[in-house]
């Protein structure tokens, strides 16, 4: 109910009271037709655009009304965080506005626990947790039949029925504006507005983002998360050979790490991004959402029904004999990866050897790793159907152990010379667009085609080195030798048939990405802009 509406003048709060420096803060909770009804976002405020446009970001509200609104409306356990309100006047005429009793018990006051006492006619203003109030919002407007789920909403189950006490942390300034102290000041709503735009800055610059491997480690509704944290659980990979127990999301020279916990996301999101429903933007609130997810998306995958995603995974990060090699060596060298996450301690011989195996392959660096799993994704994912079979792996993994032996990875090897390694130092070269071009080229030799050969030669020249060693002769030899025998399969019908046509389109739509990293609307108030793909190049004993 509106306040407007409330008689007498001022609404009471059982509240719990604190100072932090000239700041005094009031900790309470509201329903929500209160919360919803009478907290108010800055640029509601008739004639406060100035306001709006220096304490607060600008709302996106799209994310509000899907993403957290999703996250609201699909059930299982969730909550908020205190949203954190100021009381601005309407002008600086109105110089009181709040005011608290201590509460006794008694005849004993009860130390901070007051009764805060706000006048009906003073805004209350946001100032953290906008998304989180226009979410709660909508989720109101749902509930009360104002505003009501669309037919897709309903079909995944989304229910608005459930009340919640909102928390909300109120903050006033000092004195200013409390009932009794009208003469601190003429001008009280200037200087709460000074005032609040200070504690906004300080609230967004200093509140520390998670970083992406607690992420994965935290996160159970996506599926991003839920798939590698999965592989580790039922122990498809091994625990100590995928790095999840550090915030680092890279790979040091001398670590006995094969590869990283955001590395196996970062494959799981180059598998699933084709994925029509849009699974990866998706929000499986529930256990119940969570299994199906895991039913659908990893035991199985929507385009390679007959591997599925487990496999696929597995097969790639254990199988192939580069990475049964990086594990022989590691024993080679008498190296016991301990139980994560405690570290692993190495002798410098040791961190030694690593370092020299790690610089010997280029699928010994994450970004190796990625280039070769997008390769083979899209690889996949271009042959008709009736190929995606675990045959079709047996054939990858045999092209891919011939040019291992033939040295085609080797970090020295002078096709990747200024394209994916810098020629002096072998270090590996993270930016730019050599990654793409060098997925393009692998992907060309897997699949023995040489429609767009005189295009990519092109493109990495122009775009990536002048110096670059690719050309049409070099390529078709490697086609020659390397590519992928398929498997012998029964012909499939022609329904069949026009679904894989379909696929393949849809896959060179998807080629034509230039972008590994997922689309930022996964970032949500988490971001991180750290390169994936950056190498550490020095070992630091």
């Amino acid at each position: 109910m509106e306040l407007d509406n409330q008689s007498p003048e001022t609404i009471e709060y059982k509240a719990i009271s604190g100072k932090f420096g000239e700041v005094r803060y009031f900790i309470t909770t509201l329903d929500q037709s209160d919360a919803v009804e009478n907290i108010r976002f800055a640029d509601e405020i008739q004639g406060s655009w100035s306001f709006s446009e220096r304490v607060q970001r600008k709302l996106d509200e799209n994310r509000a009304n899907t993403e957290i609104f999703s996250y609201l409306a699909q059930g299982g356990i969730r909550f908020f965080n205190s949203i954190v309100v100021v009381l601005l006047p309407n002008s600086n005429n109105q110089r009181e506005f709040w005011d608290f009793d201590e509460v006794s018990s008694k005849g004993k006051t009860v130390e901070k626990w007051v009764t805060l006492k706000l006048y009906k006619n003073v805004a209350r203003i946001v100032i953290d947790g906008q998304h989180r109030l226009l979410s709660l919002k909508r989720y109101w407007n749902a509930s009360t039949g104002k505003e009501p789920l669309s037919p897709q909403q309903v079909k995944e189950n989304f229910n608005c029925d459930e009340t919640f006490d909102i928390p909300v942390v109120y903050l006033v300034f000092d004195n200013l504006g409390r009932v009794g102290h009208a003469d601190l000041s003429e001008t009280v709503r200037d200087e709460i507005i000074k005032a609040t735009r200070n504690i906004f800055t300080v609230i967004n610059k200093t509140a520390k983002s998670i970083d992406k491997q607690t992420q994965l480690l935290l996160d159970d509704s996506k599926i991003s998360a839920l798939i590698p944290r999965k592989l580790l659980e039922e122990e498809v990979l091994q625990d100590k050979f995928v790095k999840w127990s550090s915030k680092s999301r890279t790979l040091t020279q001398s670590e006995p790490y094969l590869t990283t916990l955001d590395l196996v996301s970062q494959c799981t999101i180059e598998l699933l991004k084709d994925s029509q429903n849009q699974a990866l933007k998706k929000s499986f609130n529930s256990q119940t959402e969570r299994n199906m997810a895991l039913e659908k998306y990893y035991e199985s995958h929507p385009k390679l029904p007959e591997i599925s995603t487990k496999a696929l995974l597995k097969w790639f990060f254990t199988e192939l004999q580069p990475f049964k090699d990086w594990v022989s060596q590691i024993n080679h060298v008498g190296i016991n990866i301990p139980t994560q996450p405690e570290q692993c301690r190495l002798s410098a011989s040791q961190k030694g050897s690593i370092k020299e195996l790690r610089d010997s392959n280029v699928l010994y660096t994450i970004l190796g790793q990625k280039i070769l799993f997008s390769a083979v994704s899209r690889f996949l994912l271009k042959k008709r159907i009736e190929y995606r079979i675990p045959a079709i792996l047996d054939a990858i993994s045999l092209s891919i152990t011939k040019m291992d032996k033939e040295g085609f990875f080797h970090r020295n090897a002078p096709h990747w010379s200024s394209v994916l390694v810098r020629p002096e130092k072998l270090t590996m070269i993270t930016t730019g667009s050599g990654a793409d071009r060098c997925i393009d080229l692998i992907r060309m030799i897997l699949l023995d085609s040489s429609e767009g050969v005189r295009e990519l030669i092109k493109r990495t020249r122009d775009e990536v080195s002048r110096d670059v060693n690719w050309n049409e002769s070099l390529i078709s030899v490697w086609r020659k030798d390397f590519h992928v025998i398929l498997p012998e399969v029964e012909f499939i019908d022609e329904q069949i048939e026009k679904s894989s046509e379909s696929d393949d389109s849809f896959a060179e739509v998807r080629d034509s990405l230039d972008s590994f990293e997922e689309d930022e609307e996964e970032s949500d108030e988490i971001e991180d802009d750290e390169d994936i793909f950056k190498e550490t190049e020095e070992v630091k004993d």
